[in-house]
Protein backbone atom coordinates (compact mmCIF):
# COMPACT_ATOMS: atom_id res chain seq x y z
CA UNK A 1 0.00 0.00 0.00
CA UNK A 2 3.02 2.26 -0.03
CA UNK A 3 2.97 2.71 3.73
CA UNK A 4 6.60 1.65 4.00
CA UNK A 5 7.50 5.05 2.50
CA UNK A 6 6.89 8.47 4.02
CA UNK A 7 4.72 6.91 6.67
CA UNK A 8 3.64 7.93 10.11
CA UNK A 9 2.07 5.83 12.83
CA UNK A 10 0.35 6.25 16.17
CA UNK A 11 -0.66 3.87 18.95
CA UNK A 12 -3.55 4.37 21.31
CA UNK A 13 -4.21 2.80 24.68
CA UNK A 14 -7.94 3.64 24.56
CA UNK A 15 -10.29 3.23 21.62
CA UNK A 16 -13.97 3.92 20.93
CA UNK A 17 -13.80 1.92 17.69
CA UNK A 18 -15.03 -1.49 16.57
CA UNK A 19 -12.14 -3.06 18.54
CA UNK A 20 -12.50 -0.96 21.69
CA UNK A 21 -12.66 -3.90 24.09
CA UNK A 22 -9.33 -5.23 22.79
CA UNK A 23 -7.45 -1.95 23.25
CA UNK A 24 -5.35 -0.91 26.24
CA UNK A 25 -1.69 0.09 26.80
CA UNK A 26 -0.54 -3.56 26.78
CA UNK A 27 -2.49 -4.32 23.61
CA UNK A 28 -2.79 -0.98 21.80
CA UNK A 29 -4.37 -0.19 18.49
CA UNK A 30 -1.79 0.92 15.91
CA UNK A 31 -2.71 3.10 12.95
CA UNK A 32 -0.28 3.48 10.03
CA UNK A 33 -0.93 6.31 7.58
CA UNK A 34 0.72 8.79 5.18
CA UNK A 35 2.84 11.48 6.79
CA UNK A 36 1.47 15.03 6.48
CA UNK A 37 3.68 18.12 6.66
CA UNK A 38 3.25 21.23 8.77
CA UNK A 39 1.41 22.89 5.86
CA UNK A 40 -1.38 20.28 6.25
CA UNK A 41 -1.34 19.62 2.52
CA UNK A 42 -3.56 16.67 1.70
CA UNK A 43 -1.56 13.65 0.46
CA UNK A 44 -1.92 12.83 -3.22
CA UNK A 45 -3.13 9.38 -2.20
CA UNK A 46 -4.42 8.26 1.19
CA UNK A 47 -4.65 4.76 2.58
CA UNK A 48 -4.52 4.12 6.33
CA UNK A 49 -4.47 0.82 8.22
CA UNK A 50 -5.63 0.03 11.75
CA UNK A 51 -4.73 -3.13 13.67
CA UNK A 52 -4.88 -4.51 17.19
CA UNK A 53 -3.90 -8.00 18.25
CA UNK A 54 -6.64 -10.35 19.35
CA UNK A 55 -8.73 -10.92 16.23
CA UNK A 56 -7.68 -11.90 12.70
CA UNK A 57 -8.57 -8.78 10.81
CA UNK A 58 -7.18 -5.43 9.71
CA UNK A 59 -9.20 -2.24 9.17
CA UNK A 60 -8.41 -0.18 6.06
CA UNK A 61 -9.62 3.17 4.76
CA UNK A 62 -8.70 4.60 1.38
CA UNK A 63 -9.61 7.80 -0.45
CA UNK A 64 -11.08 7.12 -3.89
CA UNK A 65 -8.81 8.70 -6.48
CA UNK A 66 -11.75 9.60 -8.71
CA UNK A 67 -14.55 10.73 -6.40
CA UNK A 68 -12.53 11.73 -3.33
CA UNK A 69 -14.90 9.67 -1.16
CA UNK A 70 -13.60 7.47 1.65
CA UNK A 71 -13.99 3.73 1.26
CA UNK A 72 -13.70 1.38 4.23
CA UNK A 73 -12.58 -2.25 4.18
CA UNK A 74 -12.01 -5.16 6.52
CA UNK A 75 -9.23 -7.59 5.62
CA UNK A 76 -9.83 -10.93 7.32
CA UNK A 77 -6.89 -13.34 7.36
CA UNK A 78 -6.28 -16.98 8.17
CA UNK A 79 -3.31 -18.88 9.58
CA UNK A 80 -2.44 -22.55 9.94
CA UNK A 81 -3.81 -22.76 13.47
CA UNK A 82 -7.26 -21.83 12.12
CA UNK A 83 -7.35 -25.23 10.44
CA UNK A 84 -6.37 -27.17 13.57
CA UNK A 85 -9.11 -28.97 15.44
CA UNK A 86 -8.30 -27.01 18.60
CA UNK A 87 -8.08 -23.70 16.77
CA UNK A 88 -5.71 -20.83 17.58
CA UNK A 89 -4.70 -20.54 21.23
CA UNK A 90 -4.42 -17.29 23.16
CA UNK A 91 -0.69 -16.95 22.50
CA UNK A 92 -1.26 -17.21 18.74
CA UNK A 93 -3.61 -14.21 18.72
CA UNK A 94 -2.05 -11.95 21.37
CA UNK A 95 1.67 -12.27 20.63
CA UNK A 96 3.66 -11.41 17.54
CA UNK A 97 2.59 -14.74 16.03
CA UNK A 98 -0.64 -13.16 14.79
CA UNK A 99 1.34 -10.86 12.49
CA UNK A 100 3.05 -13.66 10.53
CA UNK A 101 2.29 -16.72 8.47
CA UNK A 102 -1.00 -15.70 6.92
CA UNK A 103 -2.22 -18.46 4.60
CA UNK A 104 -5.26 -16.76 3.06
CA UNK A 105 -7.22 -13.54 3.27
CA UNK A 106 -10.54 -12.01 2.22
CA UNK A 107 -11.40 -8.34 1.78
CA UNK A 108 -14.86 -6.97 2.59
CA UNK A 109 -15.96 -3.45 1.77
CA UNK A 110 -18.35 -1.18 3.66
CA UNK A 111 -21.37 -2.51 1.75
CA UNK A 112 -20.49 -6.13 2.55
CA UNK A 113 -20.26 -5.24 6.24
CA UNK A 114 -23.30 -3.00 6.60
CA UNK A 115 -25.65 -5.75 7.75
CA UNK A 116 -23.17 -7.13 10.30
CA UNK A 117 -21.75 -6.14 13.68
CA UNK A 118 -18.61 -5.05 11.78
CA UNK A 119 -20.52 -2.20 10.13
CA UNK A 120 -18.04 0.64 9.50
CA UNK A 121 -20.82 3.16 8.92
CA UNK A 122 -22.05 3.08 12.53
CA UNK A 123 -19.09 5.35 13.33
CA UNK A 124 -17.83 6.67 10.01
CA UNK A 125 -21.12 7.97 8.65
CA UNK A 126 -22.53 9.68 11.75
CA UNK A 127 -25.08 11.80 9.86
CA UNK A 128 -26.75 8.70 8.43
CA UNK A 129 -27.65 7.03 5.17
CA UNK A 130 -26.62 8.95 2.06
CA UNK A 131 -24.27 11.37 3.85
CA UNK A 132 -20.51 11.75 3.68
CA UNK A 133 -18.21 9.14 5.20
CA UNK A 134 -15.60 10.62 7.53
CA UNK A 135 -12.37 9.85 9.35
CA UNK A 136 -12.86 9.65 13.11
CA UNK A 137 -10.48 10.92 15.77
CA UNK A 138 -12.33 12.11 18.85
CA UNK A 139 -9.12 13.12 20.64
CA UNK A 140 -8.16 15.36 17.78
CA UNK A 141 -5.91 17.87 19.50
CA UNK A 142 -3.30 18.33 22.23
CA UNK A 143 -2.60 16.69 24.63
CA UNK A 144 -3.76 13.54 22.78
CA UNK A 145 -4.43 11.92 26.13
CA UNK A 146 -4.29 8.25 25.08
CA UNK A 147 -1.88 8.38 22.13
CA UNK A 148 1.77 7.36 22.16
CA UNK A 149 4.65 7.73 21.43
CA UNK A 150 4.21 11.47 21.62
CA UNK A 151 7.26 13.69 21.23
CA UNK A 152 6.03 15.63 18.19
CA UNK A 153 5.81 18.97 19.98
CA UNK A 154 6.51 18.06 23.58
CA UNK A 155 6.44 14.88 25.60
CA UNK A 156 2.97 14.22 26.99
CA UNK A 157 1.61 12.35 30.00
CA UNK A 158 0.46 9.54 27.69
CA UNK A 159 3.98 9.14 26.32
CA UNK A 160 5.53 8.96 29.79
CA UNK A 161 2.98 6.53 31.20
CA UNK A 162 1.53 4.48 28.35
CA UNK A 163 4.72 4.04 26.36
CA UNK A 164 6.43 2.79 29.52
CA UNK A 165 3.64 0.28 30.17
CA UNK A 166 3.71 -0.89 26.56
CA UNK A 167 7.50 -1.20 26.50
CA UNK A 168 7.54 -3.09 29.78
CA UNK A 169 5.34 -5.79 28.25
CA UNK A 170 6.81 -5.87 24.72
CA UNK A 171 10.54 -5.43 25.28
CA UNK A 172 11.21 -8.96 23.99
CA UNK A 173 9.08 -8.53 20.85
CA UNK A 174 10.54 -7.53 17.50
CA UNK A 175 7.51 -5.59 16.27
CA UNK A 176 3.96 -4.55 16.98
CA UNK A 177 1.54 -4.16 14.09
CA UNK A 178 4.47 -4.43 11.70
CA UNK A 179 6.31 -1.50 13.29
CA UNK A 180 9.62 -2.41 14.99
CA UNK A 181 9.54 -2.01 18.77
CA UNK A 182 12.73 0.05 18.58
CA UNK A 183 11.03 2.43 16.15
CA UNK A 184 8.04 2.82 18.47
CA UNK A 185 10.12 3.48 21.56
CA UNK A 186 12.54 5.81 19.76
CA UNK A 187 10.09 7.74 17.58
CA UNK A 188 10.41 11.52 17.55
CA UNK A 189 7.81 12.72 15.06
CA UNK A 190 7.07 9.60 13.02
CA UNK A 191 4.80 8.16 15.68
CA UNK A 192 2.33 10.45 17.38
CA UNK A 193 -1.26 11.53 17.84
CA UNK A 194 -0.18 14.89 16.47
CA UNK A 195 0.73 13.27 13.16
CA UNK A 196 -2.64 11.55 12.98
CA UNK A 197 -4.36 14.83 13.77
CA UNK A 198 -2.48 16.39 10.84
CA UNK A 199 -3.83 13.72 8.49
CA UNK A 200 -7.41 14.03 9.74
CA UNK A 201 -7.33 17.81 9.35
CA UNK A 202 -5.65 17.60 5.94
CA UNK A 203 -8.44 15.31 4.78
CA UNK A 204 -11.03 17.88 5.89
CA UNK A 205 -12.35 16.35 9.09
CA UNK A 206 -11.30 18.88 11.71
CA UNK A 207 -14.84 18.94 13.13
CA UNK A 208 -15.61 15.71 14.97
CA UNK A 209 -18.91 14.48 16.45
CA UNK A 210 -18.96 14.35 20.27
CA UNK A 211 -15.25 15.25 20.56
CA UNK A 212 -12.91 14.78 23.48
CA UNK A 213 -11.33 18.20 24.02
CA UNK A 214 -8.43 19.49 26.08
CA UNK A 215 -10.75 21.11 28.62
CA UNK A 216 -11.50 17.62 29.94
CA UNK A 217 -7.82 17.07 30.73
CA UNK A 218 -7.53 20.43 32.48
CA UNK A 219 -10.63 19.82 34.59
CA UNK A 220 -9.45 16.35 35.60
CA UNK A 221 -6.07 17.70 36.70
CA UNK A 222 -7.64 20.51 38.69
CA UNK A 223 -10.46 18.68 40.49
CA UNK A 224 -10.39 15.00 39.53
CA UNK A 225 -13.72 15.36 37.72
CA UNK A 226 -14.79 16.86 34.42
CA UNK A 227 -18.21 18.45 33.79
CA UNK A 228 -17.23 18.70 30.12
CA UNK A 229 -16.67 14.95 29.91
CA UNK A 230 -19.92 14.28 31.78
CA UNK A 231 -21.80 16.39 29.25
CA UNK A 232 -20.22 14.42 26.38
CA UNK A 233 -21.06 11.15 28.14
CA UNK A 234 -24.67 12.26 28.56
CA UNK A 235 -24.89 12.59 24.77
CA UNK A 236 -23.74 8.96 24.54
CA UNK A 237 -26.25 7.84 27.19
CA UNK A 238 -29.01 9.45 25.15
CA UNK A 239 -28.03 7.32 22.16
CA UNK A 240 -26.90 10.33 20.12
CA UNK A 241 -23.20 9.42 19.73
CA UNK A 242 -20.62 6.71 20.34
CA UNK A 243 -18.85 6.75 23.68
CA UNK A 244 -16.38 9.51 24.42
CA UNK A 245 -12.81 8.42 25.35
CA UNK A 246 -11.95 7.81 29.00
CA UNK A 247 -11.25 11.01 30.98
CA UNK A 248 -7.98 9.74 32.50
CA UNK A 249 -4.79 8.54 30.79
CA UNK A 250 -4.84 4.88 31.78
CA UNK A 251 -7.88 2.62 31.33
CA UNK A 252 -6.31 -0.28 33.22
CA UNK A 253 -6.56 -1.72 36.69
CA UNK A 254 -3.00 -1.54 38.01
CA UNK A 255 -2.87 -5.00 39.57
CA UNK A 256 -4.44 -6.67 36.52
CA UNK A 257 -2.07 -4.83 34.17
CA UNK A 258 1.08 -5.75 36.09
CA UNK A 259 0.08 -9.42 36.30
CA UNK A 260 -0.82 -9.58 32.59
CA UNK A 261 2.40 -7.85 31.55
CA UNK A 262 4.47 -10.25 33.62
CA UNK A 263 2.65 -13.22 32.13
CA UNK A 264 3.20 -11.89 28.61
CA UNK A 265 6.92 -11.34 29.23
CA UNK A 266 7.35 -14.83 30.68
CA UNK A 267 5.59 -16.57 27.79
CA UNK A 268 7.37 -14.59 25.04
CA UNK A 269 10.77 -15.24 26.65
CA UNK A 270 9.98 -18.94 27.15
CA UNK A 271 9.99 -18.81 30.94
CA UNK A 272 6.37 -19.98 31.05
CA UNK A 273 4.37 -22.34 28.87
CA UNK A 274 2.24 -20.61 26.25
CA UNK A 275 -0.85 -22.21 27.80
CA UNK A 276 -0.26 -20.03 30.88
CA UNK A 277 -0.57 -16.73 29.00
CA UNK A 278 -2.93 -14.30 30.69
CA UNK A 279 -5.32 -12.41 28.43
CA UNK A 280 -3.74 -8.96 28.10
CA UNK A 281 -7.09 -7.57 26.93
CA UNK A 282 -8.75 -8.27 30.27
CA UNK A 283 -7.10 -5.51 32.28
CA UNK A 284 -9.69 -2.70 32.27
CA UNK A 285 -10.55 -1.04 35.54
CA UNK A 286 -14.18 -1.22 36.67
CA UNK A 287 -14.42 2.55 36.22
CA UNK A 288 -13.15 2.42 32.62
CA UNK A 289 -15.43 -0.50 31.78
CA UNK A 290 -18.41 1.62 32.75
CA UNK A 291 -17.24 4.95 31.35
CA UNK A 292 -16.33 3.43 27.99
CA UNK A 293 -19.83 2.03 27.68
CA UNK A 294 -18.86 -1.65 27.80
CA UNK A 295 -21.56 -2.15 30.43
CA UNK A 296 -24.55 0.06 31.22
CA UNK A 297 -24.46 2.65 33.97
CA UNK A 298 -25.36 0.88 37.25
CA UNK A 299 -28.98 1.36 38.18
CA UNK A 300 -29.97 2.67 34.74
CA UNK A 301 -33.60 2.28 33.74
CA UNK A 302 -34.47 0.11 30.75
CA UNK A 303 -34.72 2.95 28.26
CA UNK A 304 -31.27 4.26 29.20
CA UNK A 305 -29.80 0.76 28.91
CA UNK A 306 -31.19 0.37 25.40
CA UNK A 307 -30.10 3.84 24.30
CA UNK A 308 -26.55 3.49 25.63
CA UNK A 309 -25.83 -0.05 24.48
CA UNK A 310 -27.95 -0.47 21.34
CA UNK A 311 -28.05 2.95 19.67
CA UNK A 312 -24.52 2.70 18.27
CA UNK A 313 -25.94 0.20 15.73
CA UNK A 314 -29.72 0.57 16.00
CA UNK A 315 -30.50 4.28 15.76
CA UNK A 316 -32.39 4.41 12.48
CA UNK A 317 -29.60 6.18 10.56
CA UNK A 318 -28.62 3.23 8.39
CA UNK A 319 -30.05 1.61 5.28
CA UNK A 320 -33.80 1.18 5.92
CA UNK A 321 -33.81 -1.98 3.79
CA UNK A 322 -31.64 -3.81 6.30
CA UNK A 323 -33.39 -5.78 9.03
CA UNK A 324 -31.14 -4.46 11.80
CA UNK A 325 -32.29 -0.91 11.07
CA UNK A 326 -35.93 -1.81 11.67
CA UNK A 327 -35.07 -1.78 15.38
CA UNK A 328 -34.62 1.90 16.18
CA UNK A 329 -34.09 2.52 19.88
CA UNK A 330 -34.48 6.26 19.37
CA UNK A 331 -38.09 5.53 18.42
CA UNK A 332 -39.01 2.91 21.01
CA UNK A 333 -42.59 4.02 21.51
CA UNK A 334 -43.41 3.52 17.83
CA UNK A 335 -41.72 0.13 17.39
CA UNK A 336 -43.99 -2.74 16.32
CA UNK A 337 -44.60 -5.41 18.93
CA UNK A 338 -42.78 -7.98 16.79
CA UNK A 339 -39.58 -5.88 16.77
CA UNK A 340 -39.69 -5.49 20.54
CA UNK A 341 -40.26 -9.21 21.05
CA UNK A 342 -37.33 -10.03 18.78
CA UNK A 343 -35.14 -7.66 20.77
CA UNK A 344 -36.23 -9.32 24.01
CA UNK A 345 -35.25 -12.70 22.60
CA UNK A 346 -31.85 -11.41 21.50
CA UNK A 347 -30.84 -9.69 24.76
CA UNK A 348 -31.92 -12.77 26.74
CA UNK A 349 -30.26 -15.29 24.39
CA UNK A 350 -27.75 -17.66 25.96
CA UNK A 351 -25.67 -18.41 22.85
CA UNK A 352 -22.96 -16.01 21.70
CA UNK A 353 -24.15 -16.10 18.08
CA UNK A 354 -27.65 -14.89 18.98
CA UNK A 355 -27.01 -12.69 22.01
CA UNK A 356 -27.18 -8.92 21.77
CA UNK A 357 -25.20 -6.80 22.15
CA UNK A 358 -22.42 -8.57 20.19
CA UNK A 359 -19.64 -9.64 22.53
CA UNK A 360 -17.08 -7.23 21.04
CA UNK A 361 -19.40 -4.27 21.78
CA UNK A 362 -20.11 -4.94 25.44
CA UNK A 363 -22.38 -6.89 27.72
CA UNK A 364 -25.50 -6.48 29.83
CA UNK A 365 -25.60 -7.26 33.51
CA UNK A 366 -28.57 -9.32 34.79
CA UNK A 367 -30.12 -6.15 36.21
CA UNK A 368 -29.68 -4.36 32.89
CA UNK A 369 -31.25 -7.27 31.00
CA UNK A 370 -34.22 -7.22 33.36
CA UNK A 371 -34.64 -3.45 33.03
CA UNK A 372 -34.35 -3.50 29.22
CA UNK A 373 -36.76 -6.42 28.98
CA UNK A 374 -39.31 -4.59 31.13
CA UNK A 375 -39.01 -1.49 28.92
CA UNK A 376 -39.51 -3.54 25.77
CA UNK A 377 -42.54 -5.27 27.30
CA UNK A 378 -44.33 -1.96 27.84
Amino acid sequence: MGLDRNRAFALTGNSTSLVAMNVNPLNPRVIVFPRVGADLKRPDAMTAVGFVRGEPFVEIVSRDAGTGDLNFYLLSFERRCDYDASGCDLASVLTEEIEHGWTAYSVYDQDDLEATSFDCMSCHRPAGQGTKRILRMQELSSPWLHWFPQRFVQRTDSDRLLLAEFTDAHAADKQYGGVPIATITGAIDEGSGAQLEALVRAEGFGEQPNPFDSQIVTEMKNTGASPTWQARFAVHLAGQAIAVPYPAVDVTDGAKRVAAARSYQDVVRGAQARANLADVRQVFSADATQKLGFVPVPGADGKTVLLEICARCHDGRGNPDLAKNHFNVLNLDQLPRAEKDLAIDRINATTTAMRMPPWRVGSLTPDAIAAATAELNR
